[in-house]
């Protein structure tokens, strides 16, 4: 990851699997997107968990929090349309050393778009709490 360390609301590049692709025994990602980690507390050192940002709006019954325009355009994200981070999907992983990250570039290195700003984290981490309590995050193991 270079010199972006793994914290909480560090957005970055990552070949994302969805859980319906795992569950059909798919083992990549179909395509690379914009994720933002949390790290978790009292885990082993490196553990992060990653939740997919979106241009899709959320079918009901989803978990997900809007991306303020303000943020969006900040870290510069694809697109022009509204986007959210889908916290009722996610993938366990390692970083830095995730085969899974993708760089922006390579001339330089850039592995990440930037971080959230912690008011909106402040938000997202609200909800993902809500919705861990309530059991309704699954969450996907990665492996190296």
């Amino acid at each position: 990851m270079s010199d972006d360390r793994p914290e909480t609301g560090l957005v970055v590049r990552y070949n994302f699997l969805w859980p319906r692709e795992h569950d059909r025994g798919e083992r990549e990602g179909r395509k690379s997107r914009p994720v933002c980690l949390v790290v978790p507390l009292n885990v082993p050192e490196r553990t992060v968990v990653v939740f997919p940002i979106t241009r899709q709006p959320p079918t009901p019954g989803r978990i997900a929090v809007e991306i303020p325009e303000t943020e969006r355009r900040r870290l510069r994200l694809p697109g022009n349309q509204r986007s959210w981070v889908m916290l009722d999907e996610s993938n366990g992983d390692v970083m830095p050393g995730s085969f899974h990250l993708e760089p922006l570039s390579y001339d330089p290195v850039v592995t990440a778009y930037g971080r959230f700003s912690p008011p909106f984290m402040s938000r997202v981490m609200k909800v993902l709490a809500d919705a861990i309590r309530n059991k309704q995050v699954r969450v996907v193991p990665r492996e190296r």
